[in-house]
């Protein structure tokens, strides 16, 4: 029998859920207005654009299967989640070189947060219960 899905995966989850929903927003709401985009009327900047705004679609798609495997008890979901975690937390050591104490703490914070509410011992069962993708 499956583990039940403790609090702490769920929440991860719903945050990941909406990080998805945004990323699509922000895509769709960058692809309409593209046009009035700053640096839209430079040579190449409207290709630029359309290209991140396509790509945020897509990463916000791709976000969204990953939270739905996190629900599901997917060991490669939270594998996911951990690697842009890890990427999340070398970035909040960069802003700290960089000057920018705050963000980088906030950012080193919300690692710790994410990852140590992933890897709880409820969390372990869940996923060592749940499938491999």
């Amino acid at each position: 029998m499956a583990a039940t899905r403790p609090g702490s995966v769920t929440f991860v989850a719903v945050l990941t859920y909406i990080n998805g929903i945004l990323n699509i927003i922000g895509g769709v709401i960058l692809l309409f207005t593209r046009e009035s985009a700053p640096g839209a009327d430079t040579e190449g900047g409207l290709a630029g654009i359309t290209t991140s705004a396509i790509v945020s679609i897509v990463l916000g798609i791709v976000i969204l299967i990953v939270a739905r495997g996190l629900l599901g008890g997917s060991k490669v979901s939270r594998a996911l989640v951990t690697l842009v975690m890890i990427l999340n937390l070398v970035n909040g050591v960069l802003l700290l070189f960089t000057l920018q104490f705050f963000s980088g703490v906030l950012e080193i914070l919300w690692v710790v947060i994410v990852l140590s509410l992933l890897f709880t011992r409820r969390a372990n069962a869940f996923f060592n219960a749940g499938s491999s993708a």
